[in-house]
């Protein structure tokens, strides 16, 4: 069963009060997958627009399956200019 640690960012960290956060799961996950469960499971952050899952600092496709240990970073919306 792995266990995703998820570290927040942002808009995310101030929404669950936390720097990080820990998943499980039945089985591996895509990166899609694992953005729906953790949308899921922390309904705060359900609503977020262009929420991304970034895994050992890229923006995986939907698809790219997440392994326990990676480093995996919940990355919020950004505004800029």
């Amino acid at each position: 069963m792995p266990n995703y640690r998820i570290l927040l960012f942002g808009l995310t960290r101030d929404l669950l009060q936390n720097r990080e956060i820990v998943l499980s799961s039945e089985e591996n996950l895509t990166a899609a997958q694992l953005l729906q469960e953790v949308k899921s499971k922390y309904p705060a952050l359900s609503n977020l627009p262009s929420l991304r899952i970034a895994a050992e600092h890229r923006f995986p496709e939907d698809d790219f399956m997440v392994q326990e240990g990676m480093e995996i970073a919940l990355i919020p919306p950004v505004s800029g200019g």
